[in-house]
């Protein structure tokens, strides 16, 4: 370690966060600064892939992916200097928690394809090519981030460069049969990370394939399902294009549930009701069962008789809404030439 302090000045090595094909990242504190930063080290042949990663990563601004603080270039070494987010890999999260409820599963694919489609809309068009838990972070404030971005390409790239790339299990056929591979590819690793986070069943581990549509459990929405097997079609012209496309498909599955809930909750609310009334009327009955019968049976019966025309009623014409759906508002802004905000 003490030949890597003299070729950065100034960053002194703490521990080795992670390594791989495209270089080995350390936790770094500047000497200066008293500040915590990650560094990435690469040499010989995957220098050039280095600053590769630093021309994609430097047009990025989005918080959810580390800011590009330098790029170092020694005789020996190139160093990518980057923002370091403490936290926990989702990898290591979704390890302890798998499978997840629906619901949970859905929340954190939508964030995950957040980040994606961002890349995505970008002017250059950024295809990550290697989206998986290991490659996320959940910080400390919740938030989610995204990190490496080694064998990230950009739109005209994506289109004629054949390489093979990728963890197996999360890269996309195409990935691991060495043809073109872009955003596309992004869409079957998020559908791979939907079905482990459904399932719990690691694409990484042999047969290096997410689960399949046998191995769905039954409690998995059918719109979930359809959205699964669109995404993790080997095919990938039969894929969603983008993960803008995918983010919709993911919002109109969650209309659907949203659209579903409200119309079971109303039936359990109805039901509970009209049990609760048959319950006060035994007691209204036992109550009086020592007077003539024809008085305890009026009473119960009327009793009952009111509560369900009032559930028919309520059912009928639902329930009066208590907040506003939309509002117009007609604003005229004034230009006006000035500093500062």
């Amino acid at each position: 370690m003490k030949n890597r302090e003299d070729i950065i000045c100034g960053y002194h090595i703490l521990e080795v966060l992670g390594s791989g094909g495209q270089g080995t990242v350390y936790l770094a504190e500047h000497e200066v600064l008293q500040r915590k930063y990650a560094l990435k080290y690469a040499y010989g042949a995957e220098r050039e892939q280095l600053r590769r990663e630093a021309d994609v990563m430097k047009a990025l601004t989005d918080r959810r992916i580390p800011y590009l603080v330098d790029q170092i270039e020694t005789k020996d070494v190139s160093v990518l200097v980057m923002e370091y987010v403490e936290g926990i890999g989702l990898d290591a999260y979704l390890k302890e928690r798998v499978p997840l409820e629906e619901d949970k599963a859905l929340a954190l694919l939508q964030q995950i394809t957040e980040i994606a489609a961002y890349l995505h809309e970008q002017k250059g068009i950024v295809a990550h090519r290697d989206l998986k838990p290991a490659n996320f972070v959940i910080a400390k404030d919740g938030s989610l981030h995204l990190l490496d971005f080694g064998t990230a390409l950009t739109g005209m790239e994506s289109l004629h460069r054949h390489d093979t790339c990728g963890t197996p299990g999360y890269a996309a056929p195409e990935q691991m049969q060495g043809g073109r591979s872009g955003m596309e590819a992004d869409v079957y690793a998020i559908g791979a990370m939907y079905a482990y986070m459904l399932t719990g069943i690691e694409p990484t581990l042999p047969p290096f394939h997410p689960a399949g549509a046998d191995e769905w459990p039954d409690s998995v929405s059918v719109e979930s399902k359809a959205l699964l097997k669109e995404a993790l079609d080997p095919v990938k012209e039969k894929r969603p294009q983008d993960a803008v496309c995918l983010l919709e498909k993911i919002e109109a599955v969650k209309k659907r549930k949203r659209l579903l809930w409200p119309v079971l909750e109303r039936m359990l609310y109805q039901t509970i009701l009209v049990m609760d009334t048959m319950t006060a009327s035994v007691l209204v009955w036992l109550r009086y069962r020592e007077t003539p019968v024809e008085r305890a049976e009026m009473i119960c019966g009327g009793i009952t008789l009111v509560v369900l025309l009032w559930c028919a009623l309520r059912g009928m014409f639902g329930p009066k809404r208590r907040f506003v759906v939309a509002r117009e508002w007609n604003v005229t802004y004034t230009a006006k030439e000035m500093w500062g905000l």
